[in-house]
């Protein structure tokens, strides 16, 4: 039985995990099915070496998707932390969330797009993946919440989140990619294309990180 004490911190972190969760990553998920939609859809595209022009115009989409998960967050993280300055921290969302994803999906297709030369290529695809997104997942999650707490003007809040937030996801997300691992979904293992392992693994780390950050976010601000 849960003690009566704990409760409203428990509420807290539940309600942060789901209000961090559910708009992240849904958006997220939104913005890329759309972007990648899009792209199959546009003349001559090319999965295999996709022209920048193509790439351009399906990350418009993409980009929408995460302004607009980041608002919708932003909102949330607004309610959540008892403050009235929703649109302020809605556009705090939109702006700590979007350009740090859009920017760490290009780069991260840039660096994939090079694993095959020089001495990346010796290194195993699953190292690799998990080189490249455990730091990313850090940076997403910890400029996210950095820029609420700027949001907020609580300068000491946003560099506390940022450390916490983002070591906390990228914990996550290293945790959740060892299991899946352990348990036969290895990226770029046999069969990976098939069960879409890369993709699977993924959204599951992320939405892991999304909901640790998120509690983490709502029992500090039980906290005050």
């Amino acid at each position: 039985m849960v003690n009566k004490m704990s409760t409203p911190y428990f509420q807290s972190i539940l309600r942060g995990s789901l209000l961090t969760v559910i708009p992240l990553f849904g958006g997220l998920t939104l913005g890329l099915v759309s972007g990648a939609v899009l792209f199959h859809l546009l003349p001559g595209s090319n999965v295999i070496h996709p022209s920048l022009s193509h790439m351009t115009i399906a990350a418009i989409p993409a980009l929408f998707g995460f302004l607009l998960a980041g608002a919708a967050w932003g909102t949330s993280m607004s309610k959540l932390a008892g403050r009235p300055s929703s649109r302020r921290l809605a556009w705090a969302g939109m702006l700590g969330f979007a350009p740090i994803t859009m920017a760490l999906a290009v780069g991260l297709g840039v660096v994939e797009g090079m694993s095959n030369r020089g001495f990346m290529a010796q290194i195993p695809t699953h190292r690799l993946f998990t080189i490249l997104f455990v730091p990313a997942a850090f940076l997403i999650a910890g400029t996210s919440a950095w820029a609420i707490g700027m949001g907020l003007k609580e300068h000491y809040l946003a560099k506390w989140f940022f450390l916490r937030v983002g070591l906390a996801a990228a914990g996550t997300f290293l945790a959740i990619n060892l299991i899946m691992e352990s348990s036969g979904w290895v990226v770029g293992g046999p069969g990976a294309a098939e069960r879409a392992t890369m993709v699977t693994v993924l959204m599951l780390g992320n939405m892991g990180a999304a909901l640790v950050g998120g509690g983490i976010m709502g029992w500090r601000f039980h906290m005050g």
